[in-house]
């Protein structure tokens, strides 16, 4: 604590009660300017000094001679210090100015110094004794300037100069006698000289100026000098008799440390937490003392509040604290707070027997939660075993690493670890399968198919430690193969997972019959891939209806493409009871298979049921064309037509549109409705210019004006046609063309462009310069070429219904996004995405307008492109993530935060993959944003149990936390994760910054 001096009844007068030098002997009638000195002179020795001094200024501004003015103005400057006028300092120096040679001028400095002394400015007061000769001042104005002097060394702590002069005044001074043993013990003490200092404060303690304050330096000396007895008595005698006074509070310390030093920790809590109490600043050794109290009489929520406030500062106390804040913790069922309390232990190097205790139980406590955001689970009983190899928890720790590897989600940490040892057992290796297994499925969660295939093939090469493991790493290379289009290794790896799984019953193995199916069905091997999928449905494995369904659709497509139409007929029908929500192809199919058998009122039947089920399909416009083809056979000319418009009207970019335009124009032709016919056909060649309909549609049409006679008007229509609308093609031009294409599917691209270029050179408006065009586009963008692919793509594109038409823009597309001309790509993916007639071609365009409008930032539009490929049944997971996510940020912007948590809390239920991982994050920081500090700690928290491979968000989530605890005040456990991740996380990026930022928060809140 803070020294408080006792406050000295100084006679600040002392000094000025001087005689003043006799005067000569006045024989002379005194004047009125003499009168005026002499009574002030008489009024200042009475000490009547604000009389003295009106008299004396009196005297000296009437006085026409300077004979008493030394003394008079050595009088006003005396009674300037005794009434303490502001600039008394002042005017004793202006005093010393004015009379460079007074006599007084030793008093004068004397005086000047005690008033820099009651002023509180020592350093000033010191440098001005020194210019004094104290010692020839008078005994007793010498006495009370030493104190003074000694006082203001001791103020300024310079205990050498204080005790000299200390030393001086109890030999001389009878009256400061037991003023300079009090203080003279008081050095002794702050030097920490306590035997001494205790001699002297026992010498004035019963001295009634010391008697409050001699009684605390006593009980402090005794409890610093481990005599806990005598401390206690001491300080529980000056209660009894002083519980009021200034220094009770101290005293309680001194009575409640020295309880814990006598291991009588209730009585400690009693008086300690008494004194915390009762001071808004406690000691931190008082706070650590009633922390370790609580601890020791099992109140651990206490003893971890209490030792938490002492850990500001990083010494041994504080590694202790921590140590023992973690053991409370062990007894609280707190699991994080213990783990990161005996990781700050453990982190310090004040006592190795307390690092080390703390290092064992942080290995522990990590062991037992699962816990390890950052590859702690196998670092930290390496660094244990490393540090102390000879420790009795050595063995311990060996155990636990062996069930660390084969529990651990750190899996690359673990890897490098067994890697380190030479002559691994068995259970090493088993445990390192199990690792290149998970390693694997981690990249296959990533849509790194090679890199996954990759990992299952090395813990394949490990043996057969464990069969599960070896059948499971079967399974996902075959994912991973069949991914990557390897359908005949794919095909051998499910097969091997089959003869080596141990449980021949599970889900598992239901989806490796299923995707044995699609091995063969993507092999177009229709026989052997029905046998799979009928082994699937009636195996009884799988519980997922979705799966159920598309396997019984794929049996209908083996029967189907096998042309057995009627067991194809009863699969899809088997396909829509299994699962409605993949009814539309099955509906399709089924009504598809119905015109096969020519049954083709139920084939109209069962596509309504797939328009009005389903309206929103991507079989809509299918099931409408084939409905009027339907028609067509039943001879119902006006359904047909009205279907086909219908299709038309909704649907004018699929490729079926054109198909109907024609079929409608033909169906009037045939039914001798030629002017609905000319005009059905003429739309034809204006809206879909250079496609195989529009070349038919002329020729109709043509014929149909040969039949009226109206030769004229078709040579007047065709001339205004582009190239003058002729459609015959010459068997030069068919020639050249063809052998130009020749030549491309041979492989020889560099002389089929040449054949290309000159084809278009001799026939610019040939039958085939659409499709030259193309070609030539195509092998430009192959050779990475954009502007010259743009030059061909761009002639291609003219001709909307040319049947290169869809690739062109996807070319075109990907040149633009290549570009970084967004805008473009995004308008050429949405038409794209509108005329696709696969699934596989819509999503891949989706896709693109989805990319393109994220880089646009355009909102709007990234949420219908992401909602249109969510959409689809059937999506790839990697594509659904991005979608998902692009889909999230998008709503956020918004401000529709409700629907894009929704989208992250899917994202998120994956944090193998980078999206999930950003995702997590992303939840519980919008969920902080508003206001919600609870989800957001629940949601960190339970990041931290699920963990991910991508650091860095895991990392942010930790920066989170502790901007979650400091707003609700939890500043401890803030600092806790902030120390935790800085000493786990070593990446070189912008995790470092946001620590330092907060703990330099916190540390200013300190």
């Amino acid at each position: 604590m803070k020294r408080k001096i006792k406050g000295y009844k100084w006679a600040a007068g002392l000094l000025c009660a001087l005689p003043v030098a006799a005067f000569s002997q006045q024989t002379e009638p005194l004047t009125g300017a003499e009168r005026l000195f002499n009574d002030g002179k008489r009024l200042f020795l009475r000490h009547d000094y604000a009389a003295a001094r009106q008299t004396l200024s009196q005297y000296v501004s009437e006085a026409e001679t300077a004979d008493f003015r030394d003394e008079a103005d050595y009088m006003l400057a005396c009674t300037a210090y005794e009434l303490g006028i502001p600039d008394r300092i002042d005017v004793l120096k202006t005093y010393l100015s004015a009379h460079p040679e007074t006599r007084y001028a030793n008093r004068v400095y004397s005086l000047i110094a005690s008033a820099y002394f009651f002023e509180g400015e020592y350093r000033e007061a010191i440098a001005v004794f020194r210019q004094c000769e104290v010692e020839a001042l008078p005994a007793e104005e010498r006495d009370a300037c030493l104190l003074r002097r000694a006082t203001s060394f001791l103020k300024t702590e310079d205990w050498t100069a204080a005790a000299f002069d200390f030393s001086v005044l109890k030999e001389v001074s009878a009256d400061y006698r037991d003023d300079a043993v009090y203080n003279l013990a008081y050095i002794d003490y702050m030097r920490g000289k306590y035997k001494p200092a205790l001699e002297g404060f026992l010498r004035v303690g019963q001295n009634g100026s010391y008697a409050e304050l001699a009684p605390y330096y006593i009980a402090d000396i005794y409890l610093k000098t481990g005599d806990y007895v005598r401390a206690k008595k001491t300080a529980e005698a000056y209660l009894d008799r002083n519980a009021a006074q200034k220094y009770a509070v101290q005293m309680a310390r001194i009575a409640g440390e020295s309880a814990f030093g006598m291991e009588d920790y209730a009585s400690a809590v009693r008086w300690l937490d008494g004194y915390c109490r009762q001071t808004s600043s406690p000691e931190r050794n008082a706070l650590y003392k009633l922390g370790m109290s609580h601890f020791k009489t099992g109140v651990y929520s206490k003893a971890v509040e209490c030792l938490g406030k002492v850990t500001g500062k990083e010494d041994l106390m504080a590694q202790n604290a921590y140590l023992h804040i973690g053991l409370a913790g062990l007894q609280l069922k707190e699991r994080n707070q213990t783990r990161m309390a005996f990781e700050r232990a453990s982190s310090m190097n004040f006592d190795p027997a307390v690092r080390e205790q703390a290092l064992y139980n942080y290995a522990l406590c990590i062991h037992e939660t699962s816990y390890s955001p950052f590859a702690e689970s196998v670092t930290v009983f390496e660094r244990f075993l490393n540090e102390y190899p000879n420790s009795p928890y050595a063995e311990k720790v060996d155990n636990y690493l062996v069930e660390v590897y084969m529990n651990t989600r750190s899996y690359e940490a673990a890897l490098r670890s067994i890697d380190k040892i030479s002559s691994p057992g068995p259970r090493i290796l088993e445990a390192k399968q199990k690792l290149l297994f998970r390693m694997g499925t981690q990249q296959f969660a990533q849509a790194d198919f090679e890199g996954a295939a990759n990992y299952f093939t090395r813990s394949l090469q490990q043996g057969q430690y464990n069969q599960q493991t070896k059948a499971d790493a079967y399974y996902w290379r075959g994912e991973s193969e069949y991914r990557m289009g390897q359908y005949a290794s794919a095909a051998n790896d499910f097969r091997l997972y089959m003869e080596f799984a141990l449980d021949k019953r599970t889900a598992e193995y239901g989806l490796a019959l299923y995707n044995m199916g699609y091995v063969y069905f993507k092999q177009k091997l229709y026989d052997k891939a029905r046998i799979w999928f009928q082994r699937c449905v009636d195996g009884g494995l799988l519980e997922n209806r979705s799966v159920l369904a598309d396997s019984y659709n794929r049996i209908g497509d083996c029967y189907f493409y096998n042309r057995l139409f009627a067991e194809a007929e009863k699969q899809y029908g088997q396909a829509v009871k299994m699962d409605a929500s993949l009814g539309d192809y099955s509906l399709f199919q089924e009504g598809f298979v119905k015109g096969l058998q020519r049954d083709y009122s139920g084939k109209i039947q069962t596509l309504n049921r797939l328009i009005t089920d389903y309206p929103q399909s991507q079989y809509m416009d299918d099931a409408l064309y084939e409905q009027g083809r339907a028609f067509v056979q039943m001879d119902d000319t006006e359904n047909a037509i009205r279907r086909y418009k219908e299709l038309l009207g909704h649907y004018p970019e699929s490729a079926l549109s054109r198909k109907a335009a024609n079929e409608i124009g033909l169906l009037y032709y045939q039914n001798d409705r030629y002017d609905e016919a000319i005009a059905a056909y003429k739309k034809v060649i204006s809206d879909y210019p250079g496609s195989e309909e529009a070349r038919l549609a002329q020729r109709d049409l043509r014929a149909i004006y040969v039949d009226l006679n109206k030769v004229d008007d078709y040579l007047a229509f065709a001339s205004a046609l582009p190239g003058g609308g002729s459609f015959d093609v010459s068997e030069r031009d068919s020639l050249t063309y063809v052998a130009a294409e020749r030549v491309y599917l041979r492989g020889n691209v560099a002389e089929a462009k040449a054949s290309f270029v000159r084809y278009l050179q001799s026939f610019p408006q040939g039958a085939f310069s659409t499709d030259a065009s193309y070609y030539l586009g195509l092998i430009a963008y192959q050779h990475k070429d954009y502007r010259e692919a743009l030059t061909y793509l761009e002639q291609v594109l003219k001709y909307s219904g040319s049947k290169y038409y869809g690739e062109a823009l996807a070319m075109s597309a990907a040149i633009a996004y290549e570009d970084k001309d967004y805008s473009k790509a995004l308008g050429l993916y949405k038409l794209l995405a509108d005329r696709s007639a696969s699934e596989e071609e819509r999503v891949q365009a989706q896709l693109g307008a989805l990319r393109s409008s994220s880089a646009l930032k355009d909102t709007k539009e990234i949420i219908s492109a992401a909602s249109a490929l969510l959409a689809h049944s059937k999506l790839l997971p990697e594509i659904k993530n991005e979608a998902l996510y692009c889909r999230a940020k998008a709503f956020v912007r918004e401000g529709r935060t409700g629907e894009g948590i929704a989208d992250l809390k899917v994202l998120s239920a994956d944090t193998r993959n980078v999206y999930g991982a950003e995702a997590k994050y992303l939840v519980a920081q919008l969920y902080f944003n508003e206001g919600k500090t609870g989800e957001a700690e629940k949601e960190v928290l339970d990041y931290i149990e699920v963990s991910t491979p991508h650091a860095y968000w895991l990392a942010r989530s930790f920066v989170l936390l502790s901007d979650v605890y400091m707003k609700l005040g939890k500043d401890m456990e803030a600092k806790q994760y902030l120390l935790s991740l800085q000493q786990n996380y070593q990446a070189n990026d912008d995790i470092a910054q946001m620590i330092e930022t907060r703990l330099a928060k916190l540390k200013s809140v300190e």
